[in-house]
């Protein structure tokens, strides 16, 4: 069954799908191509005729993950193409009645993932909840993060992507039965490492009413001056500035995946730039002066054991011992790398009966990337504004034997209610207690959205988030409060 929402720019035309109505392939921005390649996203052009949104939009430019971990963790590609600048929007009825909004920012390192990925159907969600989900993609990799400031390009198009998709939904989410003043954004990994800065960057200023940032948070910005480096190799490569816009999108993926492989030593990467423009200082400045996101709720933290979704699949991982750890752990930890081994082995040997030189280091790495950063950003943002709280996902996969443990992307088809399609049940496993650690996560995440606070009954009660406890829900077979969890080592890292 057909069904038309009036936009402001013109009418559109979804499905209705399990007693949900989706619109696939939104345009929020025109598409940035040709001369608008590497600008800031602009509002799409007006269309007269209703315009079909029955089918999802091309993934942003990316090559993709190697087929083992995409495919365990379910990113699918698909097809690509610069017109990328698309949103999704599932909801359970159009009327007047104002649901929460929820806005989903994916993952993937800021150089790969899509809005359309089937682990982010967002109908689960939408009906169980009663709530509005939108996935948004933005562009990718050079394409939206090569500072470049002769062609307009502060380096974080990428974000401004995602600031005007949030825009779009301030404007028109109450012709889908949303809520205008009640979005929630909410992302994992590079999503939510993106999210974090959004907090702290004026563009972003009033988009948003909450935020859950999972599996990512405070982190090192790309310096002005490393950006320019990364810039000049393009530059160098296809000629002279000029030719960039119009060099074919592909050969512009095809030298990125090169430099990243070849300059990587060199700190080639991509994501926020601190340009001096659009970002003008680190998100830890601006989430601890709370300058823009005081008084607003913050639900944030990880899974257990980030770090072994990328040690078990790194050959260079395989024959790892005490003294490869001992090299590789003293360029993080410097000169009190054998104490942070010590500390890491005792801690680890409660749960684990033998502790391998590859389980220290996930762990570490797992903090390093991931959980300390994730406390910091509690720390800073509870200083000003109770309303946070913390989680740890703890569930382990059944996938490689349980070596993955609660591994990073494990929490997300739990939180979308996908768990239990063909593709990721060998990630997530079968069963009553997988179906009910789903049922769990989407309550915790509804009630965020809805009420300002993600206690609910199918949980304890939850204390909110403070360095005199650090009360930390763990999100698993066990749902329980703990203080402090894993905080022997926390002081290492401080």
């Amino acid at each position: 069954m057909a069904v038309t929402v009036a936009t402001g720019y013109g009418k559109i035309a979804g499905k209705e799908e399990g007693g949900v109505l989706t619109f696939q392939g939104i345009p929020f921005a025109a598409p940035p191509i040709g001369d608008r390649r590497w600008l800031p996203p602009q509002p799409p052009q007006p269309w007269s005729d209703t315009l079909p949104t029955v089918a999802f939009s091309a993934s942003a430019m990316q090559n993709p993950l190697p087929s083992q971990i995409g495919e365990l963790i379910g990113i699918a590609t698909g097809e690509i193409s610069e017109d990328c600048l698309y949103l999704n929007v599932w909801t359970p009825a159009i009327d007047s009645k104002s649901r929460p909004v929820m806005v989903w920012i994916h993952g993937g390192g800021n150089t790969v993932g899509s809005a359309s990925q089937p682990r982010f159907n967002g109908a689960h969600l939408a009906r169980e909840g009663d709530v509005v989900i939108v996935t948004v993609n933005y562009r990718l990799g050079a394409f939206g993060f090569l500072h470049l400031p002769e062609l307009g390009a502060s380096g974080n198009e990428a974000l401004l992507d995602q600031v005007a998709a949030l825009q779009w939904v301030r404007q028109e989410i109450e012709q889908f039965g949303g809520e205008a003043g009640n979005i929630t954004v909410f992302g994992q990994s590079a999503g939510g490492f993106d999210i974090a800065e959004l907090m702290a960057l004026p563009a972003a200023a009033g988009c948003f009413d909450k935020a859950i940032p999972m599996s990512g948070s405070i982190t090192k910005q790309v310096s002005a001056e490393e950006a320019m480096r990364t810039a000049q190799y393009f530059i160098e490569e296809f000629g002279a500035l000029d030719a960039l816009r119009t060099v074919p999108a592909h050969s512009i993926l095809d030298f990125q995946q090169r430099l990243m492989t070849e300059r990587a030593a060199d700190g080639v990467r991509f994501g926020p730039v601190r340009d001096g423009s659009v970002i003008c200082q680190d998100a830890a400045t601006g989430i601890g002066n709370g300058t823009w996101c005081r008084d607003m709720p913050l639900l944030i933290g990880t899974t257990q054991n980030e770090a072994t979704l990328f040690t078990i699949f790194n050959p260079s991982y395989e024959n790892l011992d005490d003294e490869g750890l001992e090299k590789r752990a003293a360029g993080i930890l410097g000169d009190r790398v054998k104490e942070a081994i010590s500390r890491y082995r005792q801690m680890l040997g409660r749960d684990l009966p033998v502790t391998d030189s590859v389980d220290l280091m996930a762990a570490m790495s797992t903090d390093r990337m991931f959980r300390m950063p994730a406390i910091r950003t509690a720390e800073l943002h509870s200083s000003h504004t109770p309303q946070t709280w913390m989680y740890l996902f703890d569930y382990p996969s059944p996938a490689e034997s349980g070596k993955l443990k609660a591994c990073h992307s494990l929490d997300i088809p739990f939180i979308f209610g996908t768990c239990g399609s063909d593709s990721m049940r060998p990630f997530c496993g079968v069963g009553t207690e997988v179906d009910k650690l789903s049922k769990v996560m989407m309550s915790t995440y509804i009630a965020f959205a809805g009420n300002s606070d993600p206690g609910n009954d199918l949980l304890p009660d939850w204390p909110r988030y403070h360095v005199d406890r650090r009360a930390t829900m763990r999100l698993g077979l066990d749902c329980r409060i703990e203080d402090a969890p894993l905080d022997d080592v926390r002081e290492l890292w401080s």
